[in-house]
């Protein structure tokens, strides 16, 4: 084999390797673990803003869902303490565990700029803290939601 022969091979053998790390990261980035599917949402995220310190101001009930394919949504406005500022959550229940999935990416997609909202599944749902409000309720809340299990 030539000089200009091995050249060529180990170029074609970095390529081949680049591009199957890029598919691997592409895998990573959009197959990243979601929550087990199972106990209903609005339950859990209630026991979190309490384990958290806050307060429920108010909560709306959506029977109809908010999200598409969801059975049913509940808007939550939670504070350390209520009328303050504190954050808005949008909580959404699916039926199966691939439409919640299936949300949670439409989320993820739509969410930008960064730090205008952040989605998790919990249980049956998908947890949406809008990016507006105060950042220790969102760092609050944010620490219960992990600890509840919401991914």
């Amino acid at each position: 084999m030539t000089a200009a022969g091995t050249g060529r091979t180990a170029s074609a053998v970095v390529l081949v390797l680049a591009a199957t790390l890029g598919a691997l990261g592409l895998v990573q980035w959009a197959g990243h673990g979601r929550a087990p599917f199972g106990d209903v949402v609005f339950e859990r995220v209630e026991a979190a803003a309490a384990a958290a310190g806050l307060q429920v101001c108010r909560v709306v009930d959506e029977p109809g869902g908010l999200a598409g394919g969801a059975v049913a949504s509940r808007v939550y406005d939670l504070a350390v303490r209520c009328p303050a500022e504190g954050a808005t959550v949008v909580v959404d229940r699916f039926a199966t565990a691939a439409d919640r999935d299936a949300a949670a990416r439409r989320f993820e997609s739509l969410l930008r700029p960064r730090g205008s909202g952040a989605v998790r599944t919990l249980g049956d749902g998908t947890v949406l803290v809008r990016g507006e409000g105060d950042d220790d309720v969102h760092r609050a809340l944010a620490r219960a939601l992990d600890a509840a299990g919401a991914r």
